[in-house]
């Protein structure tokens, strides 16, 4: 039923997906309100006066069934994309070490692998960054973060609302690039003497050699800055940098996703593009709603909901019922170090 924000009341259910005029996800379907008059301030703010609710389910059988249900459709996405990403990971590696052989393009197979994963999941109930989350908690193997930033870069696109076409490219300039950097190729000779330059398009060969330069000039190999930067490139950068903060390594630690959008929201506003940057930190927290968390004093509880002037404060459902705004005073030394 449709009821005015000013009428809400605490135990509602939302029964329709609600998003801001910028298009992020405020409130997902089945979300349950807990605090009627923060929801009808954030609503109210997004000039929002009627949503969709129903009344909370009064059967625990009903609802336990349902649980169990969702529970076991996302373990079974969830199987299947792990079995499905690693089989194009082990691909991934051949195509590594071919070109570590021949530094021929053309050696590479079929650039489109990470497109083809992101086309078959993009609408399972675990978002495409849920599942990656997923992949990260169990396999540390390097050649995973190729795969990863192909399919962040597809989805980076994808809310910029760019072509299939762009998509496809966006997609397949993620993967050369990034196998070309695993094999330590040299990316300061000219992209069109690559062996194999034809077997790719000229917006995909321009576009792998600049994916680590910055806005500001102070990226590589070229210093290139602003509109001598290819598109394609600008969104991949946001991809690429927030796969390496939320991976680690030798020279820096892991961050959990929230942090990393904290520090690229501080330090890379003038180093990467700045409407792909807006667009994947005003979108990435919602992909999130419903994930699991712990908090860095161990609390363990449930995103429910990311605010849009804070992404990286999102509010947290803890075990007991309580909900929680990382915002708060209480909470504002504590900030979210895993998802699970």
């Amino acid at each position: 039923m449709k009821v005015s924000i000013k009428e809400l009341e605490k135990g509602m259910i939302i029964d329709s997906d609600i998003f801001s005029k910028k298009g992020a996800l405020l409130l997902y379907k089945g979300f349950k309100i807990e605090n009627p008059d923060l929801v009808a301030i954030v609503l109210h703010r997004n000039g929002i006066d009627e949503i969709l609710v129903k009344n909370e389910v009064p059967s625990e059988v009903v609802k336990v069934v349902e649980s169990e249900d969702v529970k076991q459709r996302i373990a079974h996405e969830v199987r299947l994309f792990k079995e499905e990403f690693v089989q194009i990971m082990n691909e991934v590696k051949e195509d590594v070490r071919r070109f570590e052989e021949t530094n021929d393009i053309s050696e590479i197979k079929d650039l489109d692998k990470g497109l083809e994963l992101a086309h078959e999941y993009e609408n399972s109930i675990f978002t495409l960054f849920q599942m990656i989350e997923k992949i990260k908690l169990e396999n540390q193997d390097d050649y995973a973060q190729i795969v990863e930033t192909s399919l962040l870069a597809y989805s980076i696109g994808k809310w910029l609302y760019l072509s299939e076409k762009e998509l496809k490219e966006i997609s397949e300039t993620a993967l050369l690039s990034q196998i070309m950097e695993y094999a330590h190729f040299d990316f300061n000779q000219d992209p069109a003497s690559v062996k194999g330059a034809n077997s790719v398009s000229t917006d995909i060969l321009k576009a792998a050699f600049q994916i680590q330069e910055r806005m500001d000039g102070s990226g590589y190999p070229k210093g290139l800055t602003r509109t001598q930067i290819h598109p394609y490139a600008k969104v991949i950068a946001v991809a690429d940098v927030f796969q390496n903060l939320t991976t680690g390594g030798e020279l820096a630690e892991k961050l959990s996703v929230f942090e990393a959008v904290r520090i690229m929201e501080r330090e890379y506003i003038t180093k990467l593009d700045v409407k792909s940057l807006y667009v994947f930190l005003h979108r990435v927290g919602s992909k999130f709603i419903g994930s699991s968390v712990r908090l860095s004093d161990g609390t363990v509880g449930e995103i429910v909901f990311v605010p849009e002037n804070e992404v990286s404060m999102p509010y947290i459902k803890l075990e007991d019922g309580h909900v929680v705004n990382l915002q708060s005073p209480e909470y504002k030394d504590k900030h979210i170090v895993e998802i699970f």
